[in-house]
C-alpha cells in the first residue's frame, strides 16, 4: 500500500498541517450548523456537509500520520472518475458555501488558503496527491484559488466543418450568428 519514504521536511510538517486543517474544518462545520438551522431550504444540508467535512478531516489525519511515519501512499491508477454518490446532494458552483454563509465562511476560506500557500504545504501537496484529492471538493465549495480549474485549450474545429460565413455578430449557447455580406447586385 505504501511506496517510497517521505522527505524529512514533509514528515516534520505533516502533523501540524493536519492539526491546523482540522481546526479550520471544525470551525466551518460549526458555522454550517449554526447558520443553516436558520434557513429551512438549507437545513437539509447540515448533516451531509458535516459528514463530508469530518470524513475529509479524518482521511487527512490518517494520511498525515502515515506521512509523519515516513510512508507515502502508492500512486493510484486513474479509473472511472464518476461522481461520489453524496455529490449530488450539494449545490454546485464554485464558492457556493461562502455565498450561503457569508463573511465568516470567507474567513475560514482565507485561513485555509493561507495554510495551503505555505511552502511546506505546497511541497506536501506535491509529494502526496491524495491530499489534493481530499481537499479539492472543500476548496471548490469555498472558492479557494489553489485548486482553481486549469484553463482548457481551445477546441479545434472538427474536420470537414465549413469555414465561417463572415464576421461573428452574436454568440449564444449552441448558436453563432454571422454578419453575411450582401452579394453585389447583378446587372441584368
Amino acid at each position: 500500500m505504501y511506496a517510497e519514504p517521505t522527505p524529512t521536511p514533509v514528515q516534520a510538517f505533516a502533523p501540524d498541517f493536519s492539526r491546523r486543517l482540522r481546526l479550520i474544518l471544525t470551525t466551518l462545520a460549526a458555522l454550517i450548523a449554526r447558520r443553516f438551522l436558520r434557513e429551512p431550504r438549507l437545513a437539509a444540508l447540515i448533516v451531509p456537509l458535516w459528514s463530508r467535512l469530518q470524513r475529509a478531516a479524518r482521511r487527512f489525519e490518517r494520511l498525515m500520520g502515515n506521512l509523519a511515519a515516513g510512508r507515502l501512499p502508492k500512486p493510484r491508477k486513474s479509473g472511472p472518475g464518476g461522481p461520489h454518490r453524496s455529490v449530488a446532494a450539494f449545490p454546485t458552483g464554485r464558492g457556493w458555501l461562502v455565498r450561503a454563509l457569508g463573511p465568516e465562511a470567507a474567513a475560514c476560506a482565507t485561513q485555509l488558503e493561507a495554510l495551503l500557500a505555505e511552502p511546506a504545504a505546497a511541497e506536501l501537496l506535491l509529494v502526496a496527491p491524495t491530499a489534493r484529492r481530499i481537499l479539492r471538493p472543500i476548496a471548490r465549495m469555498l472558492a479557494i484559488g489553489a485548486f482553481a480549474p486549469r484553463p482548457r485549450p481551445a477546441r479545434a474545429a472538427p474536420p470537414g466543418e465549413p469555414p465561417p460565413l463572415g464576421e461573428v455578430a452574436f454568440r449564444s449557447h449552441g448558436y453563432t450568428w454571422y454578419v453575411v455580406p450582401t452579394p453585389p447586385a447583378n446587372p441584368a
